[in-house]
């Protein structure tokens, strides 16, 4: 499964050959998707907490950032969820709730067996 607004296109011999644009789209939550994408949003919400350092911390929702996103005027703009949803788990809008830099770049040493996808 993709990110959910484009699938890679694997040709023969396993190469790139480009990305597939004639996905299924649907609209979920007044937001249009790959339809395979509202299944990620929903099991992101059952996601409360991170484990950094040996400490859980709570995840920031959409919308509680340092950042103001323009959160009241539109989705996040890279995993298409709605103010007082908590991002899906490497989404570059996400904040850490320990340095409250970028969860996916910062340096915190995150618990990255569950969860992240390995």
């Amino acid at each position: 499964m993709g990110w959910p607004f484009r699938e890679r296109v694997i040709g023969v011999d396993n190469e790139f050959v480009g990305c597939n644009m004639e996905r299924k789209r649907v609209v979920y939550q007044g937001v249009e998707m790959d339809s395979e994408w509202p299944p990620y949003i929903e099991g992101a919400q059952l996601d409360l907490a991170y484990t950094i350092g040996g400490k859980v911390y709570d995840r920031i929702r959409y919308g509680q950032e340092s950042f103001d996103w323009g959160v009241d005027s539109q989705p996040c703009h890279d995993c298409a969820f709605i103010k007082g949803q908590f991002h899906v788990r490497g989404c570059d809008a996400e904040e850490c709730p320990l340095c409250h830099g970028q969860a996916i770049a910062c340096e915190c040493p995150y618990d990255r067996d569950r969860g992240w996808g390995t």
